[in-house]
């Protein structure tokens, strides 16, 4: 008996180690090749600044809470800020995420009554975690250095804290104190970690109060003084942030305008969420086909009536509700990324369903559907990043301008957008500038990040002694033409082209004319 179970130990584990080999390849997969676009570049220019700048400008230029800026600070003194590192703490975090969902379905669905209806634990903890593995959107996320690869991690461990606290009778208080630090850090690395812990708090006093109701044997030792405990915890830690997440949503409302949400758009970002573009054209009736196919997931788990399966219903829809009813108030919030978590949790659902069919053929067959589409979808956007990685982009663009620069020559930039992405890659910031003036760009242009000696207003040529002005133009980007229009009296004596993944960038060279 033994050895059967080390046997059984010995295959669970194997399979996890494939599971996990599989996100890493696909995570590491040109992850150094494709430039940094213009959130990356913001985020690692805002830490570049001495923590209370930093601090200063998150909170009243910015529009995210501060964690993981202050996570990627650590990271960037520890490890510096060469290009291969920023990148690794996503992918860290992706990993997490990854092995997370599957420890997270282990002890969700353990059986702990003799009439509940038991799950293949293993089966579905297995199949939650490759499917998330295989999913575009957190491979895509954990190759760039934004805070959507840490979100969904806290979401699922905190969520596992959560299930240890309600359902292990020793859990003692130390497991409700890592519940409340991780989604209280789920909160402060991104505010739909708020939805997230909306969620579990819900859940959490639903089914206590049910079962405290019900005066169940089983369950005669939960009460609610841990919870209130955690959720007072919760509110209190967060409190110090409100005022600033108050501002931070005025500010967004006001001076980043958006489309209204349309029920036409939700379809469309339905089907983005969960990585159709990969396969498939983006419409709305695709997206009612998505919700119409999660609904019956959800309708199938509330059947199987147990805890767990009404905690993934309601940790993958109140955030999707949450998000377009907010949306009606407010510039509209419901964008994929954001969802990042909520998908997660709908993902691992359809693991759970498909380990449910109790035929062995039909259950095998369900697997076969889902890891194959999921899988497809993972090929063609594997495909496209190595395309994306081809081209010469960003880095040889500027490669170009510091080998053709001289000591002296002024270098100006279309737009902050792309100079908080070109400091990352010169060998050389002297003399290299933003044209205009902060008034000029609005502030989720990059003004957050910008100095006031990182402009070059144009006017201030015609006093300058420079003979010769490169600059950094793009095209077909963010759907125009970005230019740096030079005064009269500089003549264009080079042009050279460099195509990127979401554009195709221009440097030009003037120089003086002096005919009179």
């Amino acid at each position: 008996m033994k050895v059967l179970h080390d046997h059984i130990r010995q295959s669970r584990v194997l399979w996890l180690l494939i599971v996990v080999s599989i996100a890493l390849f696909l995570r590491i997969s040109y992850l150094f090749q494709v430039a940094y676009w213009f959130d990356e570049s913001f985020t690692l220019k805002m830490v570049e600044f001495p923590f209370l700048d930093m601090m200063h400008r998150n909170i009243t230029d910015d529009d995210n809470p501060p964690f993981y800026y202050l996570v990627l600070k650590l990271w960037v003194f520890i490890f510096g800020n060469l290009l291969t590192a920023p990148r690794l703490l996503s992918v860290l975090c992706s990993m997490g995420t990854v092995v997370g969902t599957y420890f997270f379905i282990k002890e969700a669905y353990q059986k702990r009554t003799s009439d509940e209806k038991q799950v293949n634990t293993e089966f579905a903890a297995i199949l939650a975690a490759l499917l998330v593995a295989l999913s575009p959107i957190h491979v895509d996320w954990a190759q760039q250095v934004r805070m959507y690869s840490m979100s969904p991690t806290f979401a699922v461990w905190s969520s596992y804290f959560l299930f240890r606290a309600l359902f292990r009778e020793k859990s003692g208080p130390w497991i409700w104190g890592l519940f409340v630090l991780t989604s209280l850090l789920g909160a402060y690395t991104h505010y739909f970690g708020l939805f997230i812990a909306m969620a579990q708090f819900l859940f959490a006093l639903s089914y206590i109060a049910i079962q405290r109701y019900k005066k169940s044997s089983a369950t005669t030792t939960l009460s609610f003084q841990p919870l209130l405990i955690s959720g007072a915890a919760f509110y209190f830690c967060f409190l110090p942030w409100l005022l600033v997440f108050l501002d931070h949503r005025q500010r967004v409302t006001e001076k980043m305008p958006t489309p209204p949400l349309t029920w036409d758009a939700v379809g469309t970002r339905l089907c983005l969420a969960f990585d159709l573009q990969w396969a498939w054209p983006v419409t709305p009736e695709m997206g009612i086909f998505v919700g119409q196919f999660f609904f019956s997931i959800f309708l199938l788990l509330a059947i199987r009536r147990r805890p767990a399966d009404y905690f993934l219903i309601l940790a993958s829809l109140l955030p999707f509700l949450a998000a377009i009813i907010v949306s009606q108030f407010m510039r509209t919030i419901f964008v994929p990324r954001y969802l990042i978590a909520a998908q997660l949790f709908a993902l691992t659902a359809v693991a759970v369903v498909i380990s449910d069919i109790p035929w062995k053929v039909f259950r095998w067959t369900g697997v076969f559907i889902v890891v194959l589409s999921m899988g497809w979808l993972t090929k063609e956007q594997y495909l496209t990043r190595a395309f994306d990685a081809s081209l010469p982009g960003m880095q040889a663009a500027v490669e170009y301008l510091d080998n053709k620069r001289e000591a002296g020559d002024l270098a100006l930039v279309c737009n902050p957008m792309l100079f908080t992405t070109i400091v990352f890659y010169t060998s050389d910031r002297n003399q290299l500038y933003t044209k205009g003036t902060p008034r000029n760009y609005p502030y989720y242009q990059g003004t957050a990040v910008m100095r006031d000696d990182e402009y070059f207003d144009l006017k201030e040529l015609g006093g300058a002694t420079n003979k010769r002005v490169w600059t950094f133009d793009a095209d077909r980007w963010l759907g125009g033409t970005w230019s740096v229009h030079m005064p009269s009296g500089w003549r264009e004596v080079s042009r050279r082209r460099f195509k990127e993944f979401n554009a195709e960038f221009i440097i030009r060279c003037y120089e003086r004319d002096l005919v009179k």
